[in-house]
C-alpha cells in the first residue's frame, strides 16, 4: 500500500513556530553560557531565512554535523552534563535543531511539546509573577498553533485558533486550582525544592573592613521585607541586628562562632513587636531581627553575643516569624564574651591612647566617658561620606586624626577600639537601619542601601547597650534613607538623603514602584509561600481540617475527579448544541418534523431527508423544499450572507407542520 506523504507546513505556521520557540527560549539567556545562547539564536535566524529560501534547509549530512556541533558545544560548556543548566542547554539546542527539520504538520506537535518543556524549565531558575504571565502568553501561542494544526479544513485568521487555545486554558484552570490547594505540601514551599541558586547574592558578608559597607550601601537591591502585626515602629527603633564582630586585627573584624545558645527573657512590661520577614538570598547565615529578638524562628539559634544564626545557608528567598522587645535591657554577662570584647590589636597608636586618657581624666564614670567620646565626634570636623579617602595601613588612626571622612563602618570600628582602650567591653554590630514604608501593603522595604554598622558596649549595672556614633555625626541618617540617584562619586562627596517629591511625575513614579513591589510581595506570600502551614490553615478555614496525610492526597484525587466529571458533562451538553446559527435553524426544522413522525436518520443528508419528507407529506413540499435549498446553499454553497441567514431563521420560525389527518 502506497504511503500518503505528510502534508506540507504553511509558511505562516512555520513563522509562528519559529517565533514561539525563540520566545520560549529567550528568558534563558541570563542562565545559559554565551555560546549556547548564540547557537540557538543563529539556528533561529537561519530557519527564518529558510522560509523564503527553502533550499537553505540542511540535508542529512549537514544536519548531522550541526547536531554534533551542538552536542560538543554543550559538553564544552558543561562537561559533566549534570544539573539544571546543562539539561536546559541541551533542551534548547535540540529544539533549535528541530526547527531545521520542520517541514510537515506532524513536526508541529514535536516542536510544540519541546516548547512546553522549555517554558516549564524557566521555573527552575526564576519564580517572579511576570514570568508566569509571560509563560501563559507563549503557551497560548503554542496551543493556538496546535489547534490550527488539528483542524481538518484550514481557516483564515488567527483569532479562531487563539480563542480555542484560551478556552482550553480556562478549562484547565479549575484542575490547576484544585491541585494547587490540595497537593500535599512539605515543610517549606514546594517551589523551594529545586537546586540551589548558582547566582551571586548581595548582602552583608562574614567580615567588615572600612569601605565594604559603603560599597554595599550603593545598591538599591532589596535585602528583606517586614510585615508587622501592629503599627510599624518609627525609624529610630528600626535597627535590624545581624552579625556581631568581636575579633579584630585593627583592620578587619570577624564574628565569633559559638555553640552556646542563649535565651533571654524580656523585661517585665516591655512592649513586644511581632512581625514576619521575607528575606532575599544572602551570603551569610544571619537572620535579621529588630533589637532585641525575643522569639527565635525555627531552624535558627541565638548565640551568646545575640547573633541570630540559621542552621543552613540562605541561598534562596525565605520567610520567618520573629518577635522583638523594643525597650530591652540585656544584663546577662558572659566572662568569655567580655574578655573578647576588651582585646586590643597591635595597631593601637600612642595618640589614640592619649585621646582616651584625656577623656578618662575628665569623666567621672564609664557612662560619662561614652558621652564625652560622642561629643568628640560631634564637635570635631568629622564628615559622613560614601566615598572616603584612602586610609593607609592603620585605618582607625588615620580616620580619627587625619581624614575624618568616612561611612558608618569607619565610625563604628574606631569608636569600638576607643572604648576598648578605655577598658569598656565593646564590639561592632552590622545590620540594617531604617527601611521604606510601602503604604500599598503596609509593610517595610529594607534595601542594601540601608546597610549600617554601630557599636555595642558593656556598662556595669546596665549590660549591653547600643551606641551609634554615626548618629552623632549625621543624625539625619536615622530618619531618612540615602538618595543613591544624587550621590556624587567624588572622594569626600556628601551623603544626600531622600525627601518627598511633590511633583506629579515624582508621585506617580513612586506609587507605581511601590505598587509593583506590593504585587511582588503578595505573589510570594500567597503563591510561592504556600507551605504546609498555610495549607493547613486554609483547609481549616474551609472546614476541611481533617484532610491530613493520605486523606489529603485522597481528597485531592476525589476533588480533581469531580471537577473533571463536571467539566466532561458540561462539554457533552455544550457539544450537543449547534453553535452555528444556520445549523441551529436547520436542527429546529428537523425537530418540528420529528414531532409529526418524520424523524431524520443519521445517514440521511439534507436533500435525501427532504425528498423522503415530500414523498410522505406532499402538502409540505413547498416549505420543506424552500428551507432545505436555502440551508444547503448557505452551508455548502456560495449563498452565505446575513440576509439569507435571517431569511432561513424566519422560514423555520414560521414552519409548524400539522400531524397527518388533522
Amino acid at each position: 500500500m502506497k504511503q500518503i506523504p505528510p502534508s506540507p507546513l504553511s509558511r505562516h505556521r512555520q513563522l509562528a513556530l519559529i517565533i514561539l520557540f525563540f520566545l520560549a527560549s529567550l528568558p534563558h539567556i541570563h542562565h545559559l553560557a554565551g555560546l549556547i545562547s548564540g547557537f540557538v539564536l543563529v539556528m533561529v535566524v537561519y530557519r527564518l531565512f529558510a522560509i523564503s529560501w527553502p533550499r537553505l534547509l540542511p540535508g542529512k549530512l549537514l544536519l548531522i554535523l550541526l547536531t554534533l556541533t551542538a552536542l560538543a558545544n554543550v559538553i564544552l560548556q558543561y562537561p559533566l552534563l549534570i544539573g539544571r543548566t546543562a539539561g536546559v542547554a541541551l533542551l534548547c539546542s535540540m529544539g533549535a535543531l528541530k526547527l531545521l527539520e520542520m517541514k510537515s504538520q506532524r513536526d508541529v506537535y514535536v516542536l510544540s511539546f519541546i516548547g512546553y518543556f522549555t517554558l516549564g524549565s524557566h521555573f527552575l531558575f526564576q519564580d517572579q509573577a511576570w514570568l508566569v504571565l509571560y509563560v501563559i502568553l507563549v503557551v497560548t501561542g503554542f496551543t493556538a498553533v496546535l489547534a490550527a494544526n488539528s483542524r481538518a479544513n484550514p481557516i483564515n485568521g488567527l483569532l479562531p485558533s487563539i480563542k480555542t487555545a484560551l478556552v482550553l486554558l480556562i478549562q484547565a484552570a479549575p484542575i490547576m486550582l484544585v491541585l494547587f490547594i490540595l497537593f500535599p505540601r512539605f515543610t517549606s514551599p514546594l517551589w523551594n525544592l529545586g537546586p540551589e541558586s548558582d547566582q551571586a547574592v548581595t548582602g552583608i558578608s562574614g567580615s567588615i573592613t572600612p569601605g565594604n559597607l559603603s560599597q554595599l550601601s550603593r545598591s538599591s537591591a532589596v535585602a528583606f521585607r517586614a510585615e508587622f502585626d501592629d503599627e510599624i515602629p518609627p525609624p529610630e527603633q528600626r535597627y535590624w541586628r545581624g552579625p556581631v564582630f568581636t575579633n579584630t586585627d585593627g583592620v578587619s573584624w570577624l564574628p565569633v562562632e559559638s555553640e552556646n545558645n542563649l535565651r533571654v527573657a524580656p523585661a517585665s512590661g516591655a512592649r513586644t513587636l511581632d512581625y514576619s520577614v521575607t528575606m532575599e538570598p544572602s551570603p551569610g547565615r544571619w537572620l535579621y531581627a529588630l533589637e532585641f529578638p525575643s522569639h527565635i524562628p525555627g531552624n535558627a539559634r541565638l548565640q551568646a553575643d545575640f547573633q541570630l544564626i540559621r542552621s543552613t545557608p540562605i541561598s534562596r528567598r525565605i520567610r520567618y516569624r520573629a518577635s522583638s522587645v523594643v525597650d530591652y535591657r540585656i544584663n546577662t554577662s558572659d566572662p568569655d564574651q567580655l574578655q573578647l570584647a576588651l582585646a586590643l590589636p597591635s595597631t593601637i597608636t600612642p595618640r589614640m591612647r592619649d585621646l582616651v586618657k584625656d577623656w578618662k581624666g575628665r569623666a567621672q564614670s564609664s557612662a560619662e566617658l561614652v558621652l564625652t567620646a560622642l561629643d568628640y565626634f560631634r564637635q570635631q570636623p568629622f564628615y559622613y561620606t560614601l566615598y572616603p579617602p584612602e586610609l593607609g595601613e592603620n585605618a582607625a588612626d588615620a580616620f580619627l586624626f587625619e581624614t575624618r571622612q568616612g561611612f558608618c563602618e569607619h565610625y563604628a570600628t574606631s569608636f569600638t577600639l576607643l572604648m576598648r582602650i578605655a577598658g569598656i567591653p565593646a564590639r561592632v554590630v552590622a545590620g540594617y537601619q531604617g527601611g521604606e514604608v510601602n503604604p500599598m501593603g503596609n509593610y517595610l522595604i529594607v534595601r542594601q542601601s540601608d546597610a549600617h554598622a554601630w557599636s555595642e558596649i558593656w556598662l556595669e549595672g546596665e549590660g549591653w547597650m547600643r551606641i551609634d556614633p554615626t548618629a552623632a555625626v549625621a543624625p539625619e541618617r536615622v530618619e531618612n534613607p540615602l538618595d543613591l540617584n544624587q550621590i556624587s562619586q567624588l572622594v569626600g562627596s556628601p551623603v544626600l538623603y531622600q525627601h518627598s517629591d511633590n511633583s506629579f511625575i515624582g508621585r506617580t513614579i513612586k506609587k507605581l514602584g511601590l505598587s509593583l513591589d506590593a504585587l511582588h510581595t503578595a505573589w510570594y506570600r500567597w503563591i510561592l509561600g504556600y507551605s504546609r502551614e498555610r495549607q493547613s490553615h486554609l483547609l481549616s478555614m474551609l472546614g476541611l481540617g481533617f484532610l491530613q496525610g493520605t486523606k489529603l492526597a485522597l481528597g485531592m484525587v476525589v476533588c480533581g475527579g469531580m471537577v473533571v466529571l463536571v467539566m466532561v458533562l458540561l462539554a457533552a451538553r455544550e457539544s450537543s448544541r449547534p453553535k452555528n446559527p444556520v445549523v441551529a435553524s436547520y436542527h429546529r426544522f428537523c425537530k418540528r418534523l420529528k414531532l409529526v413522525g418524520l424523524d431524520r436518520q443519521p445517514h440521511e443528508g439534507p436533500n435525501n431527508f427532504a425528498q423522503r419528507v415530500i414523498n410522505q407529506r406532499p402538502d409540505l413540499s413547498s416549505k420543506v423544499t424552500a428551507i432545505t435549498q436555502l440551508y444547503v446553499g448557505i452551508r455548502y454553497g456560495q449563498l452565505d450572507s446575513r440576509e439569507r441567514r435571517r431569511h432561513l431563521k424566519r422560514l423555520v420560525k414560521a414552519f409548524h407542520p400539522a400531524k397527518k389527518g388533522t
